[in-house]
Formats: C-alpha cells, structure tokens, sequence
C-alpha cells in the first residue's frame, strides 16, 4: 500500500465527486501501485551500491535489513514509500533473502513504524530526494497554473508536474492532490481568460 501523508489524504468540501478524471486505473497503478518485478527487474532494483551497502551495516535486525532492501528497491522504482507486509512482497523478500541473508531460515521483513520511518529518512538522503512539502505543493501550483496557460488539456499539465516533481527530486504527492492541483488551475485560466474578454 503506498503510503501517504495526511495531505494526500485531505479533501475540500465537494472535491470527492467533482474531481478529473486524468488516468485511467492502469496508469494510476503504474505510478502508485506496488511494483511488481520481474527477476531482471529485481536484478536491478535490489542491488546495492557501496554507499548503500555502508547505510546497511547501520541496521542491526536481519528483518530490518531485509525490509530495508525492499523499501529501497521500491522507492527506485515508484518514488514512493509503501506499507507491505511479507505475503505482500513474498517473491521480491525471497530474493532478497537468498541474495544478500542465504543463512537465514526464515526471511521476515516485519518491522515497527518507527523502524520504517527511520529506513525512510536514510533512503531520502541515499537518493537525494526530500519530501514533498507545502512550499513544494505551492511551487507546483504555481507550474500548474503556468502549465494550463499554454494548453487546457489536463493531462498536459498532469505531466508538467509530473516533470517538475521529477526534476525537483521529490517524493510523488498523492493522485487526489494532483487531480486538485491540475482542477483549480485549469479553473484559474478560465476565469482569467474570462476576466480579459470582459475587459
């Protein structure tokens, strides 16, 4: 499950049935849905570079490594950080597992959120990506708005954003969060464009 701020979550009133519909439920997996490897994928995902293999060491459980790992081949992929639990991830944990921990008998990755929010900060400064923040969420507002002076089509300026959050080295905000962002500035260049064939 990925796993969003209070932010992502909050909803103004009469936004629930009113918001665009952007993406389809295939894309919208793509983006935020729990990664799905193949064994090339995992390959990759889950191979650690020294400075990661150095951050590693910092971790005393085996599960907390494991999930670890996990995480972080994860947030390569996606951006984001999920809540999973072993049956969730069992083919990625058993690779892991083999790969890096062959000794042990029974491979967890159950660990507490404070273990969780701990491997979340390391990661973060492993990939040099921050948090999407509220001055962040106004910066994008600000790119929305620009984004929809140059085209009304909402994907066009679902994708802007999505460039910026890219560029800007940002944790993914939520689907409903960009749904809104790409809503209210398309509404604010209707209204100014309104505004100047009045005037």
């Amino acid at each position: 499950m990925h796993e969003q701020t209070e932010q992502d979550n909050e909803r103004t009133p009469g936004t629930r049935n009113r918001r665009l519909n952007i993406l389809g439920q295939d894309e919208i997996d793509e983006l935020y849905g729990l990664p799905r490897f193949s064994d090339e994928e995992r390959e990759h995902y889950f191979a650690l570079t020294p400075s990661e293999e150095v951050a590693l060491k910092e971790l005393h459980s085996t599960p907390s490594k494991i999930a670890f790992i996990l995480q972080l081949g994860y947030f390569k992929a996606r951006h984001l950080f999920f809540v999973f639990i072993a049956d969730e991830v069992a083919a990625d944990l058993h690779d892991v597992a083999v790969r890096y921990f062959p000794d042990t008998a029974e491979p967890d990755c159950t660990i507490s959120k404070r273990t969780r929010l701990k491997h979340q900060r390391m990661i973060l400064a492993l990939c040099n990506y921050k948090l999407c923040d509220d001055r962040d969420r106004q910066n994008l507002e600000v790119k929305a708005r620009e984004a929809a002076m140059v085209s009304g089509k909402p994907i066009y300026v679902f994708r802007q954003l999505l460039l910026e959050i890219e560029a800007r080295r940002l944790t993914l905000p939520g689907y409903s969060f960009l749904q809104d962002t790409v809503s209210r500035a398309l509404t604010f260049e209707q209204n100014r464009l309104s505004t100047i064939l009045k005037e």
